[in-house]
Parts: C-alpha cells; sequence; structure tokens
C-alpha cells in the first residue's frame, strides 16, 4: 500500500512538471541584425524556437532564404509596434529557392517586406512566400516585390491571406492543387498574372483588388470558388476562365478592363451582381449562367426600359446567342437613369459610383480649419471640389519622402485652407483608391480642379489644364514653392471661371 501511495504522489508530481514546462514553453524571441536581439538572423532565431513561440523582428534588411518547419508566430516589430517609418525587409540571396518557405502547420507571418534581389543571377525564379502541404497558416500584411512568383500555396488547405500587397512580379498569388482557403483585402497590382488558381477547389475570395495585370484572376481547371466584393480593374483580362467550373462570382466590380470576364471551355459559372465596365465586357464559350433566380449583372454598354420599376431592364443582355450565355435579369444603370441625368459612359459611372458604395461618404460639413483631411472616397474629394480646388497627396505611412511632406501640406493648409481643400490618402488603407490613380511612386500629388464629362480636371504646373493625371502629377518630395505654385495656378484658374 505504502509503495502505491508512493507511486500516485509520484505520477502527480511529474504531470504537474510537465505541465509547468509546457506554460512556460511559449517564449517570445528577439531578432534584431545589429546584434541587440537574442538572434541577429532570422532563421537562426526560428532553429532555436519551438512550436508556439513568437520570433520578433526588428527593423532592418535581413538578406537570407528562410525555412519555417515549426508553429510560430513571425512579427515584424514595426507592425506590433503600429509604426510603419521603418521596414523589415527580407531579400533572398539564393534565387532558385523562396525567400520564405512555411512546411509547417499554423504559421503565422506579419508584416515583412519581401523583395526578389535586383542583382542576382536568375531572378526568374525567385518566390517570395511558398507554403506547400500546410493548415491553418496566416498570411498578414506583408509586400512582396519583384519576385516571378508573390505568394505560392501548394497543396494547401485552410490557410488565410489578409491585407498583402504583391507586385512587379510574373505571379501574384497562385493556388496549385490547393483548397477552403480565404484571400481577403489583398492588393495584387502591375503582375502578369494577378491572382492564379489552378486545380483548386472551394476556395474564398473576397474584397481584393487585381489592377493593372496582364490577368486580374485566372480560374484554370477550377471549381466551387467564391469571388465576391472585389475590385478588378484596368487588367488585359479581368477574370479568365479555362476548364472552369461551377465557380460563383458575385457583387464584384469589373472596371477598365479590355475583356472583363474571358470564359474557355469553362461551364456552370454563375455570375450575378456584379458591375461590369469594360472595352469588351464578356466573351463566353461554354454555358454559364449570367443571373440568378432574381438578378442578374449591370452592364454599362446596356440600357432599356424598366416597366415595372423593380430595378431591372425589360430587354434581356446577350453575352453569346451561340452558346444561350445571357443576362435575363440586367439591372439597370443607377446613374443615367435617375433623376433625368445624362448618360455618362464608363468614366463617369467609374467616377460616381465606383467606391461610393463601398465606402459611405462621410460628413464633410464639419471640416476643421487648419487641418489636412484624411479621405477614403472619391465622393468626399467630388463634394469638396463643390467649394474649391483639392490639392491630393498619395502616400503612406512607411513611406519617408511622405512623411517629410507632412510639415509642408501643414503650412498649406495654414496659407490656402480657406479657399482650397488639402487632402491626403494612404494607400495601405485604401489600395482601390490607389489603384484609381494608377499610383506608382510615392509621394504622389496632384491638383484637382473640377470635373469634366465624368473625369478629373487637373492643373499642371506650368499653369494648363488636362484630364490626363499623368501630365499633371507631382511625383517624390518637392520644396514647398512647388505645391505653391500649383495652388496659386488652380486660385487663378478658378476666380477667372468664376468670372466668365
Amino acid at each position: 500500500m505504502k509503495r502505491k501511495r508512493i507511486q500516485v504522489i509520484l505520477i502527480i508530481f511529474l504531470f504537474m512538471l510537465w505541465t509547468a514546462i509546457t506554460q512556460t514553453e511559449a517564449a517570445v524571441v528577439t531578432v534584431n541584425n545589429s546584434g541587440d536581439g537574442n538572434y541577429s538572423s532570422i532563421q537562426e532565431a526560428i532553429n532555436n524556437s519551438h512550436d508556439g513561440d513568437t520570433v520578433l523582428v526588428s527593423p532592418g534588411v535581413y538578406r537570407e532564404n528562410i525555412i519555417v518547419n515549426r508553429e510560430l508566430t513571425i512579427l515584424s516589430h514595426p507592425m506590433l509596434s503600429g509604426s510603419q517609418t521603418n521596414r523589415t525587409y527580407i531579400i533572398g540571396t539564393v534565387s532558385d529557392n523562396a525567400v520564405f518557405s512555411i512546411s509547417s502547420d499554423n504559421v503565422t507571418l506579419n508584416g515583412f517586406h519581401i523583395a526578389g534581389d535586383p542583382f542576382g543571377k536568375d531572378m526568374s525564379q525567385e518566390v517570395g512566400l511558398y507554403l506547400e502541404g500546410v493548415r491553418n497558416c496566416s498570411l498578414n500584411n506583408n509586400t512582396l516585390i519583384l519576385t516571378d512568383q508573390g505568394i505560392v500555396l501548394k497543396s494547401s488547405q485552410d490557410n488565410h491571406l489578409d491585407g498583402n500587397l504583391v507586385s512587379l512580379g510574373n505571379e501574384g498569388i497562385v493556388l496549385d492543387n490547393s483548397e477552403e482557403n480565404v484571400l481577403s483585402n489583398n492588393w495584387v497590382v502591375r503582375n502578369n498574372q494577378g491572382i492564379s488558381l489552378n486545380n483548386s477547389f472551394n476556395n474564398n475570395l473576397v474584397n481584393n483588388t487585381a489592377g493593372s495585370n496582364g490577368v486580374g484572376i485566372l480560374l484554370q481547371m477550377s471549381q466551387g470558388n467564391k469571388l465576391a466584393y472585389n475590385l478588378i480593374l484596368k487588367n488585359e483580362y479581368g477574370v479568365l476562365g479555362q476548364v472552369a467550373g461551377s465557380n460563383i462570382l458575385t457583387n464584384n466590380n469589373l472596371y477598365f478592363n479590355d475583356i472583363g470576364v474571358d470564359l474557355r471551355g469553362s461551364s456552370n459559372n454563375s455570375f450575378y451582381e456584379n458591375e461590369f465596365v469594360n472595352f469588351l465586357n464578356a466573351a463566353d464559350e461554354g454555358n454559364n449562367i449570367w443571373n440568378s433566380s432574381s438578378t442578374g449583372n449591370f452592364w454599362n454598354d446596356h440600357t432599356g426600359a424598366d416597366a415595372d420599376g423593380n430595378g431591372i431592364i425589360d430587354n434581356q443582355y446577350a453575352i453569346n446567342q451561340i452558346t444561350g450565355a445571357i443576362d435575363y435579369m440586367p439591372l439597370i444603370n443607377r446613374i443615367s437613369s435617375g433623376s433625368g441625368s445624362e448618360a455618362l459612359g464608363a468614366n463617369g459611372y467609374i467616377l460616381l459610383v465606383l467606391f461610393e458604395k463601398k465606402y459611405p461618404e462621410n460628413s464633410t460639413g464639419n471640416r476643421e480649419k487648419g487641418a489636412v483631411i484624411e479621405t477614403t472616397e472619391l465622393g468626399q474629394i467630388n463634394k469638396f471640389l463643390e467649394e474649391g480646388p483639392v490639392f491630393l497627396k498619395l502616400g503612406a505611412e512607411w513611406c519617408g519622402a511622405c512623411q517629410s511632406m507632412k510639415p509642408i501640406l501643414d503650412e498649406l493648409v495654414s496659407k490656402y485652407g480657406d479657399r482650397a481643400t488639402i487632402m491626403s490618402i494612404n494607400i495601405n488603407k485604401n489600395p482601390q483608391l490607389a489603384t484609381y490613380f494608377d499610383v506608382g511612386y510615392i509621394p504622389d500629388s496632384s491638383m484637382i480642379v473640377g470635373i469634366e464629362n465624368g473625369t478629373y480636371v487637373y492643373m499642371q504646373l506650368d499653369g494648363n489644364i488636362t484630364t490626363d493625371r499623368v501630365r499633371a502629377r507631382i511625383v517624390g518630395l518637392e520644396d514647398k514653392e512647388v505645391y505653391e505654385k500649383v495652388l496659386e495656378n488652380a486660385l487663378t484658374y478658378e476666380e477667372k471661371s468664376k468670372s466668365k
């Protein structure tokens, strides 16, 4: 009996010891390449970490290819502190290896700037983030540029990609033989292919922006995916379907693409409540469905009567009569059909509707005197244009030149705030607006003096006006006198316009 009691006590002691050890296992490991952290290399920190640990990486440039084979949370210190004035760069040194290769489940990666090496011998094979055979990983708020493939998920399930920027590469985000993943709020711009789904099933793409790519979203031999509330803008092909089936696309905005949707060898895909404003809205070689049981899509090149006032045009919209690709319930043009307004065309529709439904207009009646107004919507810009010229700066918190421009903007407000509005857009928070204004380098400033035929009118430094923003934009940080000159030109133009 005594021996049995000792065994029980020993078991209890071992259990308590194990519990104490497991409770203290999770640790925070710091990385700083200046030598102030626990480690100077991210890979070294990972190699010495355990499942459940957090690796906190300080700002700096880390030149290494990283393998993550543990269940870790890997954070960029600026993301944790809320400061984006310093970046944490990861630049790969071996071009045919991924910069970050993740082979473990339950990995979180947040806030890194990952770049292909512009001096590398073979950039064409470089991958930014590569995940294979993993579940429940989260990739958030990362920036990937100059890589052959930005983010690749291969044979992976139940992962979340949110708020990532992928640009200036070949393929932005690639899902290969992957399912049940969620892509949300990502900004994929200026790649050959934006988001590619290859042999992938039941993924959700929600509120992403695919702009200025060769192909915005590619569905290739993929089925059961849902695309909703995405902005697909200024691509050669907005959505390209190749042998794709049973996908659902709803509430997407497809604007200014050469071809909005092109379906090749694809069938049973459903489209409803999308907005199409493109040079060619849709091409369908297969047997696809272009309306739900109650509503279809908006087509900017389709007009007609709505006799019963239910918001649906009475005559159908034919995409391909031969294959029977028809929207039987096309939606009315909310702008051109209301209150005797003129038909505005694609540009006008974009300007007045593009973001207003996503970004409800803020109250503009209580503008604080002497303050720069940060806007998230075109509607607010349009409202202030009724009062006078609008000076608009596009930038980001992590941009040093943008931060240096802040005191200049404050001085401009102090000098011109009673006659003009000084506004700014944070492109990280508002990628749709950055895509609309075709931002490539920041800070990017322009002087808006009006709206003409649904397009903004800009003031140039030489005193002439133009609807071509490229000719009027002021790129980079300039002396205050440059901005004052364009503001003086705008105010002179306004006075002359009023006197006519």
